[in-house]
């Protein structure tokens, strides 16, 4: 059972939409004043900065506490490792618990460091416990700890509906096969099939509830999987690749193409903001690994001919919608309506800039000091000294 209210998720999710409103300018000032008022929740909450700064000082807080304990103590082995990091876990699950209910936090980043730290502590110490033993299946230790980290994410998810630990968990199952004495070829289909079932949960939930919560989080969970076996799937990405499987080979090419395609379709019908946008980026890097599936050389201007193309397709679709009714055609226009999208292709911008090799921010020449006049002597009241 979740620790937050149906009412109080809905809730949070109206405020962050009457907010993005008012400064997109949908909502003027008093009507956005008077939505935040209505919509007040009692969870403790902060910005992403400070969020993420206090995620970060509490994970180094516990790693920190567990090694002291360690070294104080000197426990060592697999024993000691298993029994110190369990306890943690427990510790941390309950800090977490423990915050969530008397202090009302919502996404405060400590209850989400220690809920995470928790799993992470329980994974070493069954991994520790599995390699006390000594057994000789390879690679066992490691599968059994991301066991535990798919058990650990989903029940973080369905406890405090930490998105990214859902993520996580299908992460860490579609890792499990790679650990495993098999083919090559084996381990990426098995980790495909992980993640395709995967999709196939949260797509059902997703068509279930749609916009509505929990909808949102199902359709964000979509679009990473779908993401994810994109990525699995393409060897291209994986340096070393061995191509004597010439089937799959092929049969991986052809998946680089269909995944973005089927996905923007499917994003298109049903309006779907994050698989749209994830089959766009899985489209571009299917150009980008093109020509090494081909096994053909790249030269200095491919990127420059790609940038081209894109360009051209943009304006062609831009002035195409524009063109619509009212400068829409069944829901979809080129304006920027939220100011997210408009805050968002500035970041993307300065990020182009900013990852071009060789570029180094412009610094300013220190100034030349001022010459020095010296020896001279002043006419008349016979004062002599520098200038």
């Amino acid at each position: 059972m979740r620790l937050y209210s149906e009412d109080a998720e809905e809730r949070v999710r109206a405020q962050r939409l009457v907010r993005e409103w008012t400064r997109s300018g949908l909502l003027d000032a008093a009507q956005g004043e008077r939505f935040g008022t209505e919509l007040r929740v009692d969870l403790r909450r902060t910005n992403l900065f400070l969020r993420v700064g206090l995620a970060l000082f509490t994970g180094l807080i516990i790693a920190a506490s567990v090694a002291l304990l360690m070294t104080v103590l000197d426990l060592r082995g697999h024993v000691a490792t298993a029994m110190i990091t369990g306890i943690a876990a427990l510790a941390c699950i309950g800090a977490a618990e423990y915050l969530v209910r008397e202090f009302r936090c919502y996404r405060f980043g400590i209850e989400e460091a220690l809920a995470v730290g928790a799993v992470v502590l329980l994974g070493i110490s069954a991994g520790e416990a599995v390699s006390w033993f000594h057994t000789e299946i390879h690679g066992l230790p490691v599968a059994i700890a991301l066991g535990v980290g798919v058990a650990g994410g989903l029940g973080l998810y369905r406890r405090f509906g930490f998105v990214y630990a859902a993520f996580g968990s299908m992460v860490c199952a579609a890792a499990i096969p790679f650990q495993l004495d098999l083919p090559a070829t084996s381990q990426r289909l098995l980790a495909a099939a992980v993640i395709a079932f995967a999709f196939a949960v949260a797509r059902s939930k997703r068509l279930k509830y749609e916009d509505d919560y929990p909808g949102d989080e199902y359709g964000q969970l979509q679009a990473a999987a779908w993401a994810a076996m994109y990525l699995v799937l393409n060897v291209q990405l994986t340096p070393g690749w061995d191509t004597s499987d010439r089937w799959f080979y092929w049969c991986t090419y052809a998946a680089t193409w269909v995944l973005p395609l089927t996905g923007l379709g499917l994003g298109i019908r049903e309006k779907d903001r994050e698989l749209m946008d994830v089959s766009l980026m899985l489209s571009l890097v299917t150009l980008l690994t093109n020509t090494a599936y081909l096994g053909r050389s790249t030269h200095p201007w491919d990127p420059c001919v790609l940038g081209i193309a894109l360009i051209g397709i943009a304006l062609i679709v831009r002035r195409w919608l524009s063109a619509g009714p009212g400068g829409e055609r069944k829901g979809f226009t080129p304006a920027r309506l939220l100011d997210r999208d408009r805050a968002l292709l500035s970041h993307v911008s300065t990020a182009s800039v900013l990852g071009q090799p060789g570029f180094a921010p412009a610094r300013a020449e220190p100034e030349a000091p001022p010459p020095e006049f010296s020896g001279g002597r002043s006419g008349g009241g016979g004062a002599s000294g520098g200038y």
